[in-house]
């Protein structure tokens, strides 16, 4: 079972951590103020869109002790959450060695409810993943959701919503947390990273907007090195130069289907200045030196082809065809666009 205090991560809400999101901030203002808190709460939307942090942030302030906004981040309750360790905050998550969250651990969830809050009014459990229980644990769960004990609130955090019963859905008010805007997301990358805003909209625009994604790739130096020493080499018309291009992508399939975005908002990047001549449409702001002498290396129709091929072998590797062979293939292709 793994259950445990605290997971690491007006009245008016206090939303300096957060950037965008303004509709479910207001939601969770008028809950505030109004004092009518659900007994289950349902957040949903893609993996990394801040589902954990806008949870977290909604928890605190249920349970910030302070006067006017909440959370105040400096009573007892907004410290404890801070620091990871507030006594009616338990997060439930999938146990190291199984696949999904069992009936076991509902059931021991249910037995640890009964008894009241230790410090506050309310607890407020969180269930990660919740898209990983067993059909035999949502049944679980859903019996202590039609008669949920008065003191204790159930967040359940979900990237795939329709994969949980309807009539866990149906027990639970839903925040839908949606991908930001790349300005957004550039914006957050500065704030925590102290990086350029060039290098920032690249990879709020690679992340689709999605915080967590675009925090992963940006501070990920591994995949910052790939991207530069890919973009160096395919203006080369030497197929050698290509070929050695492949270990960037075998080394770590995770990043592969990463390192195709970059190649497509790179080639989408070159047709546009070569179209175009302009540069405020640009993506790589912060490649322009490259761009500069790369654009005279292809045509617009090779240019195109490039993109479409890009697509072909992503999915080619989704079909599960022959992974490096479906790179080698791709790569030489590219010295056909060379002018």
């Amino acid at each position: 079972m793994v259950l445990r205090p605290d997971f690491p991560g007006e009245k008016q809400m206090n939303t300096r951590p957060i950037v965008g999101q303004s509709q479910l901030v207001k939601m969770m203002d008028s809950i505030i103020a109004s004092g009518r808190v659900a007994h289950a709460y349902l957040f949903t939307g893609p993996f990394g869109a801040g589902k954990k942090t806008l949870s977290l942030l909604f928890a605190q302030a249920l349970l910030c002790e302070g006067e006017g906004e909440k959370p105040c981040y400096s009573c007892r309750s907004c410290k404890q959450i801070d620091s990871n360790n507030h006594p009616d905050i338990y997060h439930l998550v999938k146990e190291e060695d199984k696949t999904r969250i069992i009936v076991d651990q509902i059931r021991d969830l249910r037995e640890r409810i009964r008894v009241k809050p230790y410090q506050s009014e309310l607890r407020i459990v969180f269930i990660h993943r919740a898209q990983e229980m067993t059909v035999q644990a949502q049944n679980a769960l859903l019996k202590t959701l039609e008669e949920p004990p008065s003191h204790t609130k159930f967040f359940l955090l979900a990237d795939i919503a329709n994969e949980l019963l309807p009539t866990i859905i149906s027990r639970c008010q839903i925040f839908k947390v949606n991908s930001l805007s790349t300005p957004d997301t550039a914006k957050i990358l500065m704030d925590r990273l102290d990086i350029l805003r060039e290098e920032a909209s690249f990879f709020a625009t690679i992340a689709c907007g999605i915080p967590g994604k675009a925090l992963m790739l940006a501070s990920n130096e591994d995949f910052k090195q790939k991207r530069d020493r890919l973009i160096e080499k395919l203006g080369s018309k030497r197929p050698n130069d290509l070929l050695d291009l492949v270990p960037l992508f075998t080394e770590d399939r995770d990043l592969a289907f990463d390192l195709f975005d970059v190649l497509v908002f790179w080639f989408r990047d070159l047709l546009v200045a070569k179209e175009t001549g302009r540069t405020d449409k640009i993506i790589n702001m912060d490649k322009l030196s490259y761009l500069g002498r790369q654009t005279k290396a292809f045509t617009s129709r090779a240019l195109q082809d490039n993109i479409e091929l890009v697509e072909k072998s992503r999915r080619a590797i989704e079909g599960y065809s022959n992974f490096q062979l479906t790179i080698e293939n791709m790569l030489l292709a590219f010295t056909g666009g060379a002018n």
